[in-house]
């Protein structure tokens, strides 16, 4: 059998307010790590659909790198997200195990095919940024975390 999960390349985790979980990062890490700090809009613009249906979130999200692994921290502005359903079934926490792919479309189907269900998913245009598309899988009788397949620009990124 195919593995699923592959090389995991980042770590998301899910908080409710972003300021504190990174003073609580900082706090236990020191100030070495730099953080790129962004907000992202995901919307119709985007392709956003979240549990099949186009939808509007918008995402307070920073990201650090530690031993080429990246730690990503969201908070939910506002709208349906994976990381607001994390939240409110089980407060601040890891929610999501990332794998950086060239092409996320047989990984999808592949994990349609073992029970996975796509619990948002979209598309990003902006032409200086990393990526190109996401697709966050849940799997409701297996534990947590959810699976985020993100698709890059830059294959020396990609540990397939």
């Amino acid at each position: 059998m195919q593995s699923f999960t592959g090389s995991v390349r980042q770590i998301g985790y899910a908080v409710r307010d972003l300021e504190a979980a990174l003073a609580q990062f900082e706090a236990m890490n020191g100030k070495a790590h730099e953080f790129w700090r962004f907000q992202a809009d995901l919307n119709a613009g985007c392709n956003y659909l979240y549990r099949g249906e186009p939808a509007e979130c918008r995402l307070d999200v920073a990201l650090t790198n530690i031993n080429g692994i990246d730690h990503e921290f969201i908070q939910v502005l506002e709208g349906p997200h994976p990381t607001a359903d994390f939240i409110a079934a089980h407060g601040d926490g890891i929610n999501h195990l990332a794998l950086y792919l060239s092409d996320i479309t047989a990984k999808r189907a592949h994990a349609l095919s073992i029970g996975g269900r796509i619990a948002a998913q979209g598309e990003f245009f902006d032409p200086a940024g990393p990526a190109k598309r996401f697709c966050y899988i849940e799997f409701n009788d297996r534990p947590l975390p959810l699976y985020e397949l993100i698709e890059l620009k830059d294959p020396s990124r990609v540990a397939e």
